[in-house]
């Protein structure tokens, strides 16, 4: 469309009915082509499904462009599927692309979407004519030492391995990336302090887009009438917290909690014996993994979702709980105590006695909140009309 700003978006992942990432991708896409022309680099494997959205809802500012590796190259993937090789191939094609795209287009703005690792490489983030935008990226936040013992021997392994791991990879990739974006979108706290003074202009923004429950509205019906419910979702390993959330259950101030835990993991079988240990078995549930219309249900009547995850990056499902109008008890830790706002749960310190305040949090709640619209989609236009308002000018 004549006199709207050019935008080249890439997202590895996104897809229309996909989860936190390939969604959060969609939701990105679909706001920047309000305002915007975007051309849209993303997986080849999506494209039939994009294909399928725009011709039951067309967005003529939205142009798809597909890109995939060669065929031998998907095969050996699916063989070694643990290996981080094919992302970062994904990522120089993307580059090669852009620079191309870029010559015929002149592109106002070039913006790395997804993944939102901000250890990883990112293609299209070099240096242009454009406005080059990062994020929003996370990764940065780390378990604390204080909390290792929650993890166990080989989660305490794992962390000690992803932190050297990724440190060494964020301080040669994510550096550059941050010193060449003209913006760099930080998903919360930690990942700002840890590029601040790399990054030209950084800003704090959830990558998280989800609108509240039309269901929301409906009537309140409890699990037990004598007794609150807590939700814990996620999976089932070490940073996660399920042992904390556990644990807070032995509280006297959660006496009358009981926990509902969905999700699965190599830690179920250690969480149920910490709940037998501690004499609680009894009052915590463990569903296995569901259907997330099941886990939205479940929201709608819970009373609280307890997320103490140690390093979250975002929290999309704390961002549902909270357009469920379920109230949230979280760690003060990565994006879920970015997300969580005042009168809609409780942030806790993880300094000292985490799990007293975990259980003071939960005995602190008034019951169920109005239901949150504020990380909603609608919010995304808006702040990308601003982020990409600002024409760069070249070094």
């Amino acid at each position: 469309m004549a006199g709207r700003p050019k935008v080249l978006l890439s997202a590895y992942a996104c897809r229309p009915q996909g989860g936190s990432e390939p969604g959060a991708g969609w939701a990105w896409a679909k706001a920047a082509a309000r305002d915007h022309d975007v051309w849209l680099l993303t997986r080849g494997k999506f494209a039939h499904e994009l294909t399928e959205e725009l011709a039951i809802r067309p967005i003529p500012s939205l142009t798809v462009v597909p890109l995939e590796l060669p065929k031998w190259l998907l095969r050996l993937r699916r063989r070694h599927a643990d290996v981080y090789w094919y992302y970062p191939l994904w990522q120089r094609l993307a580059g090669r692309t852009a620079r191309r795209l870029d010559a015929e287009h002149s592109f106002d703005v070039i913006h790395h979407l997804t993944f939102a690792v901000d250890w990883m490489p990112a293609g299209v983030v070099q240096h242009s004519s454009a406005k080059v935008i990062w994020g929003p990226i996370g990764g940065s936040t780390a378990v604390p030492l204080s909390l290792a013992h929650w993890l166990g021997g080989r989660g305490l392994v794992g962390e000690l391995v992803r932190r050297g791991w990724t440190g060494v990879a964020r301080k040669l990739v994510g550096r550059r990336l941050a010193q060449t974006a003209d913006l760099v979108v930080a998903q919360n706290n930690d990942v700002a302090e840890t590029f601040g003074q790399a990054a030209r202009e950084i800003v704090v923004q959830p990558n998280v887009a989800i609108r509240r429950f039309a269901s929301a509205a409906g009537p309140y019906e409890p699990y037990s009438p004598g007794a609150k419910t807590a939700l814990f979702v996620g999976r089932l390993i070490p940073w996660k917290g399920v042992m904390l959330a556990i644990s807070t259950m032995a509280r006297p101030e959660a006496a009358n909690w009981e926990l509902r835990v969905i999700g699965d993991g190599p830690d179920w079988r250690r969480a149920e014996r910490l709940a037998e240990r501690l004499g609680i078995r009894d009052r915590v549930e463990f569903t296995g993994q569901l259907p997330r219309e099941e886990v939205l249900a479940a929201m709608l009547r819970a009373d609280a979702l307890l997320a103490p995850a140690m390093r979250e990056a975002a929290g999309w499902a704390v961002t549902e709980a909270l357009a469920s109008g379920c109230p949230v008890v979280c760690i003060d830790r990565g994006g879920p105590s970015v997300i969580v706002g005042p009168d809609e749960g409780a942030v806790v310190s993880w300094r000292g006695d985490v799990v007293g305040e975990l259980a003071r949090g939960l005995a602190g709640l008034r019951g169920r909140i109005t239901p949150v619209d504020r990380w909603g989609p609608d919010r995304l236009p808006a702040l990308l009309a601003a982020w990409y308002a600002t024409a760069h000018v070249p070094q």
